[in-house]
């Protein structure tokens, strides 16, 4: 975009800073998806079957790596943003997706470790 007079030096920052938001929602969307994932795979360590341990294991490891990876991707694109109240509730909502995502991961772990195991 051009930024030659005043009025396209604002016009493209706000391009710019619509751009930044629109590249921060899409990990958030991720996220919240996969959050939305783990009562499910709590199910699974508890009711699935058993032979299929390690399956679920690295399913739920798989599934806490990608929250974590778009965390990144959202905090990689912040500095950028100036608006600062967009700032402040949306790390605050990656980083409450980002740490369930770790109890969460512990929890099915735990939920397989304490089942019984063949052999």
């Amino acid at each position: 975009m051009p930024k030659n007079t005043d009025k396209e030096k604002t016009l493209r920052f706000e391009k710019m800073q619509l751009g930044l938001k629109n590249a921060i929602e899409i990990p958030m969307e991720i996220m919240k998806t996969g959050d939305s994932s783990w009562d499910a795979m709590c199910d699974v360590a508890k009711y699935g079957n058993i032979a299929s341990k390690s399956d679920i294991e690295v399913g739920a490891k798989s599934l806490e790596t990608g929250i974590w990876g778009a965390y990144k991707n959202v905090l990689i694109n912040m500095p950028e943003v100036k608006d600062e109240n967009f700032k402040k509730t949306t790390l605050k909502k990656a980083k409450k997706i980002k740490d369930r995502a770790e109890k969460k991961l512990i929890e099915v772990l735990e939920i397989l470790e304490k089942r019984i195991t063949i052999g």
